[in-house]
């Protein structure tokens, strides 16, 4: 019988704290540059940031900034601005996420979109994106832009390419993986570029680091995959196999098109369909996922993406910023939500 990949426990992920206690002074910097940047004297929009705000996050994405420019030795105050600049940008293309998908709930609560409609909430989405961009200019260099919008221009790529494909059984895996691809890696690999640049990395000091950030993201959506079938809804703080009941075929349901018996292969196309479970049951689908190894190999996929982190990063000089960055991976591996 093929390896079964078992729902996640919700065990501590290592790595968050060796993370805390390097960095923790300044990620509660970027949480008051961010809290700061979400107010407004305009009403409306204040009390939408004040929602976003208190809603939390894993805040991996400014993590990575402080890490990165950390491990080349910046020592200014640009690193907080720039983590901050980079969770506004995942947290416009979150609310944006919701509203295309009608998403009722985001991290255990009711999602933006649902609390204050969706014409509000995609042009408070769009007001996160200039307001990044406005940020980004206080740390003066011009190649910092540059590297945010087309971070945001390959995101919204992914986008449209997720919407062309939706709802389709015949997706290929690598069209699947150009959406990873643009939609989360690119943003990994921004932070990991933007932060050599702000620190005065050589270029091979951006290229590998942007490697490491594009593999680093690679390995965290597919990880992502994997939970939406594998987790629970009160882990990850929204409904379980919610990508395939909104149309979506990930890495795993698209194996399972290509090796499943003709009836499961018609079991998912009837969900992608109905877009619920009521004519092929998710204890089957999740059975013909582990028979037929396609949860195991998404995993394995991960594995790669995760150790191709590793070794761009190694060449770098020992230190407690190259340790973490070298155990990222794992800790993305390791996480349950």
């Amino acid at each position: 019988m093929s390896e079964q990949l078992r729902p996640q426990s919700s065990a501590p992920v290592p790595g968050l704290a060796a993370i805390h206690a390097l960095i923790g002074r300044k990620l509660r910097e970027v949480e008051l540059e961010i809290e700061e940047n979400l107010s407004s004297d305009f009403e409306p929009i204040d009390d939408a940031g004040r929602y976003l705000a208190s809603s939390g996050g894993k805040r991996l994405r400014p993590a990575l900034v402080l890490l990165t420019s950390g491990l080349l030795g910046y020592r200014g105050p640009h690193d907080v601005l720039l983590g901050a600049v980079f969770e506004f940008i995942h947290t416009a293309t979150l609310v944006h996420d919701d509203i295309i998908d009608d998403a009722p709930v985001r991290r255990g609560r009711p999602s933006a979109n649902r609390v204050y409609g969706s014409p509000f909430t995609v042009l408070l989405g769009d007001y996160l994106y200039i307001r990044s961009m406005n940020m980004a200019l206080r740390a003066r260099k011009l190649r910092l832009i540059d590297i945010l919008a087309e971070a945001t221009e390959r995101m919204i790529e992914g986008e449209i390419l997720a919407q062309h494909l939706r709802g389709r059984a015949e997706v290929t895996p690598e069209q699947h993986m150009a959406i990873v691809e643009r939609k989360t890696a690119w943003l990994f690999s921004g932070c990991c570029r933007a932060a050599t640049v702000l620190a005065g990395g050589s270029p091979q000091d951006e290229h590998d680091l942007a490697a490491y950030g594009m593999a680093l993201g690679t390995a965290f959506q597919l990880v992502d995959d994997l939970l939406d079938l594998t987790s629970d809804e009160a882990t990850i703080g929204k409904p379980v196999c919610s990508d395939l009941r909104e149309g979506r075929l990930t890495l795993p349901l698209i194996e399972l098109m290509h090796r499943g018996t003709p009836e499961e292969r018609a079991g998912v196309a009837r969900v992608l369909d109905d877009g619920a479970f009521d004519r092929f049951s998710f204890e089957r689908l999740l059975r013909a996922l582990n028979e037929h190894g396609c949860l195991a190999r998404t995993r394995r996929l991960a594995e790669e993406h995760a150790e191709k982190a590793r070794r761009l990063v190694r060449r770098f000089p020992p230190g407690p910023y190259r340790e973490l960055l070298l155990e990222l991976p794992d800790t993305v591996l390791s996480r349950h939500r």
